[in-house]
């Protein structure tokens, strides 16, 4: 396990046991929540600027740090929307994934290239899967 995975690791497991650790975060989740405040009322402002596709767009997120089910969600809602005679795609950042993005991932693509989550939902699926750490650019 990397220091990264371990650092996560501890770090999910004292939030969610609300212990000492958790506690002395805290003040650091207030700060996350103003500047979250803050980011969402520049975009209201008008001051950044959100970028539209030229398709519908369903976003799968949250701000946890992972393990909530986004992928096997995924997965699930692309074979849904298949199932229902749609032609859906997927963008993911490629967390984990060391190449040169965007990119497109195939069945045949390395994991360390275009991350284990995004190549899972392509060799699952079989819909088409870019990763890219601008997801409209991504989309293009």
């Amino acid at each position: 396990m990397s220091k990264n995975n371990s650092l996560e690791s501890v770090l999910t497991r004292a939030w969610l046991r609300r212990g000492p650790l958790a506690c002395a975060l805290w003040p650091l989740s207030l700060l996350f929540r103003a500047l979250a405040a803050l980011r969402a009322g520049l975009f209201r402002a008008g001051i950044l600027k959100s970028e539209r596709l030229p398709v519908p767009v369903v976003v799968v997120g949250n701000i946890f740090i992972g393990g909530t089910g986004k992928t096997p969600l995924t997965i699930w809602l692309a074979e849904a929307l298949l199932a229902a005679g749609l032609r859906p795609g997927v963008i993911s950042r490629g967390h984990g994934g060391e190449g040169e993005a965007p990119r497109a991932v195939t069945v045949a693509s390395d994991a360390a290239q275009v991350g284990d989550e995004p190549l899972l939902i392509a060799r699952r699926t079989r819909v088409p899967v870019f990763v890219g750490r601008n997801r409209a650019e991504a989309g293009r």
